[in-house]
């Protein structure tokens, strides 16, 4: 799994030099966390590590002859925080995630939906550099806990749920999410369950009182979301089953960062910067 420090300075500077270890152990903590044993499965491999190589620069150069600024740029358009005129940085960006499956060996590449542009280039261009184009696997985005189209935002609390957030700041969040009745476009409480909860666990227990018909389990992710189209779920109701699913699945990252405090106060820091 790559934990892609170099990258987060090219976008925008989102990570300085001076913190890319302190987050790069953050988030492994977190994966770690969040996998619990299946993560022992896992090889971590910072970015840095390689992509300053003598071979790496050079197939860099390589690439970055044959690509024109344009292409950069929209290829880079849905992942890289673009504001006015492109840095050459934000140009970089795609193309070091090129060469990232090459140097990684990678047969099959897993990624947001929002990285598809980097890597259909990457697929014209990877067989000039020595390496097969790959396949790749793209997974869907979960949409933001405001709703209306908005995107998930480090600098918003409200907008997402933090791995480090504790039990009460989970449920005060997924309270105010937006959550329509018997509504599932743009609906964040639901795609969690559609793609998180329900792969993870494969069940969805909803609890409700008995005048509302009673606790029910859900094992298919298409009959549950079936009962919320038909409003035979409240969005309440689901709302708690899925801030209880979350506090469960996330206790063991939380844990850790609660023994390991001086790390999570140093992160916190970062985010209000």
């Amino acid at each position: 799994m790559l934990l892609a420090d170099y990258h987060a300075h090219l976008d925008s500077q989102k990570t300085s030099f001076e913190l890319m270890d302190l987050r790069s152990k953050y988030y492994e903590e977190c994966i770690r966390g969040i996998l619990g044993s299946a993560s022992k499965k896992l090889k971590f491999v910072r970015g840095s590590t390689y992509q300053h190589k003598r071979e790496y620069v050079e197939d860099l150069y390589r690439i970055a002859a044959r690509v024109t600024t344009t292409r950069a740029k929209r290829a880079a358009s849905e992942v890289v925080r673009m504001r006015g005129d492109a840095k050459v940085s934000e140009l970089l960006y795609p193309l070091l995630q090129i060469l990232d499956v090459k140097y990684l060996q990678a047969d099959i590449t897993v990624c947001g939906i929002d990285q598809r542009n980097i890597y259909m280039l990457g697929r014209e261009h990877l067989e000039n550099i020595g390496y097969q184009k790959g396949a790749y696997i793209f997974m869907p985005l979960l949409p933001s806990l405001k709703g209306g189209g908005a995107k998930m935002s480090a600098s918003d609390p409200s907008t997402h749920i933090r791995v480090t957030d504790s039990p009460e700041s989970i449920k005060s969040t997924i309270k105010k999410a937006y959550c329509p009745v018997g509504d599932l476009e743009q609906n964040a409480i639901t795609t969690t369950v559609r793609y998180i909860l329900m792969p993870r666990l494969g069940k969805l227990h909803v609890p409700r009182k008995e005048k509302f018909g009673g606790d029910v389990e859900f094992k298919s992710i298409e009959v549950f979301e079936k009962a919320y189209v038909e409003k035979e779920l409240h969005p309440m109701d689901v709302k708690q089953a899925v801030t209880e699913a979350l506090i469960d699945i996330l206790k063991p990252a939380r844990e850790y960062f609660e023994s390991h405090p001086d790390i999570l106060q140093q992160i916190e820091e970062t985010f209000e910067k």
